[in-house]
């Protein structure tokens, strides 16, 4: 039986494309947004050009530059008193996934009672928000096409999700030229997080045909053209081809969903503030060597994305070895550091197995496993 999938956001995409931002959100009926992004994005200069873009539209703007990494609870809060207090009626979501979880996670409260930790889960229920707009400027998250919204719970000291069509984009904007100054370590921490979103998409519970094109589409091109976008960021296919994998991988996850390394990836970063993508990226080849005992076809597909010949007779072990290497030949010819290289002892490291098997991920592993294995996979990746 095929499971059931569908497509999100509509897309504008293309050299040049956030130029048309603000007609974009006049035609979306807004009047006064609020714009949301890290400093890092003024200081770049890419803010101010979309704010002014919007203004030229005859639209009114509200600034709302306090975005951190890993979006946590209060900062989303705050960000929503903001909005509800100078009346928007749109959002603009300008920079990486913190941006875009940040801008949903304020439109879930713009009319739905603080705070956000109440809506973690799959919500069908919520008041609507207000349209919104979202411009990626690095080629990693996807988040620009997904509907949830990953929060870091302070209270809690972990991350949690709310699935809604509340975090739904009513337009993403894909143009590339706005990733032509991502530094390299952002380039390979940002693009190895899409390719964790195709590989587990592809290997987990709920992958679909759909899912299974998309994440096969996105695992060829970041093979190809990570390592380009990483060596020479000035390099233009390499930026345009790195942010539409990085939306096939969204659009993939969105449907097929992640599993183990979005697992692990989001307790290392919870416990011991690894970058996201650099956290998914350290322990996904032994997550997909981890899924060939049930999914060695759709392993075998990961090999042949990958450029790996596999022999016709191979056993689901020896594809699965020849996935693990694979995978991590390509992240480390991006830089992507171990565990060990970051400084977390492996003790410590070993200690956040229970805490992984709690990730609301873990749920769509694509067959059960205990802590004690979990650790196992930790310890392999610890000094890969």
């Amino acid at each position: 039986m095929i499971t059931s999938y569908e497509i999100f956001v509509p897309m504008l995409m293309g050299s040049g494309a956030s130029l048309r931002t603000g007609l974009k959100v006049k035609q979306l009926g807004c009047s006064r947004v609020l714009v949301v992004y890290d400093k890092g994005l003024k200081d770049a200069g890419i803010a101010d050009t979309i704010v002014e873009n919007i203004n030229n539209a005859g639209v009114e703007t509200v600034i709302f530059d306090k975005v951190l990494p890993d979006p946590p609870d209060t900062m989303v809060e705050e960000g929503a008193v903001l909005a509800r207090e100078a009346g928007i009626d749109g959002i603009v979501a300008v920079g990486g996934g913190s941006s875009m979880d940040t801008a949903k996670g304020i439109n879930v409260l713009i009319n739905n009672e603080p705070p956000i930790m109440k809506y973690f889960g799959v919500q069908k229920n919520l008041k609507k928000g207000v349209p919104m707009v979202f411009i990626p400027t690095t080629s990693g998250t996807g988040s620009e096409v997904t509907n949830m919204c990953v929060i870091s719970c302070t209270s809690r000291g972990n991350k949690d999700s709310v699935v809604s069509s509340v975090c739904v984009a009513s337009l993403a904007v894909i143009d590339p030229d706005l990733t032509m100054g991502l530094p390299p370590k952002m380039t390979a921490a940002t693009g190895i997080d899409a390719l964790a979103h195709a590989v587990e998409s592809i290997t987990g519970s709920q992958a679909n045909p759909l899912s299974d094109a998309l994440a096969r589409d996105a695992i060829r091109t970041i093979a190809k053209w990570l390592p380009v976008a990483y060596r020479d960021g000035s390099n233009e296919e390499a930026r345009e081809q790195m942010i539409l994998a990085s939306t096939f991988a969204g659009m993939a996850f969105t449907n097929g969903l992640v599993h183990l390394g979005h697992s692990i990836g989001h307790t290392l970063g919870a416990h011991f503030h690894i970058p996201h993508g650099i956290a998914c990226g350290i322990a996904l080849p032994e997550v997909i060597q981890y899924t060939s005992k049930t999914e060695w076809k759709k392993v075998r597909m990961i090999c042949e994305c990958l450029g790996t010949d596999v022999p016709d007779d191979a056993s689901p072990d020896e594809i699965g070895a020849a996935a693990k290497t694979a995978l991590r030949s390509l992240i480390k010819s991006v830089g992507i550091p171990n565990l060990k290289d970051l400084g977390v002892s492996l003790e410590d490291a070993l200690k956040a197995a229970p805490a992984v098997t709690a990730d609301a991920g873990f749920a769509m592993v694509p067959y059960r496993i205990t802590a004690a294995r979990v650790a196992e996979l930790l310890k392999s990746a610890y000094d890969a």
